[in-house]
């Protein structure tokens, strides 16, 4: 049990240092942010740029949360509660008939829609599944190697979810016009 809570806070750890880096990457990248912020809140700029403020400083809380040890059921039940917020705003934007561009991990261009709620879904399933590991295993130490095992391949989960769209982009089916 202790990889497997091991392998959900790396995987929810990357996420949201992703998500937060991209939104900090460049000046450019925040304001496409606050922009794509007040769409999908309806907030004025000013209360758009708080609300975008604050949800990078959730995100590196959140990361910051599932590094230190004492901190991990917080960093997820935190991390849990970030997407829960994120994902009823994405479903308040899609009933609005909204569908401003996903800024969740730069500058893609993917309109919002039901696969970024089945992605907050399934990562909030995994901070389900990191509490739970967590209350089951016990404290015991890792071995490296297999650490570095169940690492990499939470990696690999946060590279195809930071890419999520273009992925879906790459193999959705196009259609040529004549």
């Amino acid at each position: 049990m202790e990889y497997l809570e091991f392998g959900c806070q790396v995987l929810l750890g990357g996420v949201f240092a992703v998500s937060a880096g991209s939104k900090l990457y460049s000046r450019t990248a925040f304001v496409d942010f606050t922009a794509a912020t007040a769409r999908l809140t309806g907030a004025r700029a000013a209360r758009a740029r708080q609300l975008a403020v604050a949800t990078v400083a959730a995100e590196l809380a959140i990361v910051l949360g599932l590094i230190v040890p004492a901190l991990v059921p917080w960093g997820f039940a935190a991390g849990i509660g970030l997407l829960a917020v994120l994902t009823a705003a994405i479903v308040g934007s899609l009933r609005r008939g909204q569908r401003a561009p996903c800024r969740c991990f730069g500058a893609s261009n993917s309109p919002l829609g039901a696969r970024h709620v089945a992605r907050n879904a399934a990562l909030a399933a995994f901070g389900v599944l990191g509490i739970a590991a967590g209350m089951i295993g016990g404290t015991s130490s890792l071995a490296w190697g297999l650490a570095c095992v169940v690492a990499f391949a939470a990696l690999i989960g946060v590279a195809l979810t930071a890419r999520l769209d273009d992925l879906i982009g790459l193999f959705r089916a196009t259609t040529a016009t004549p």
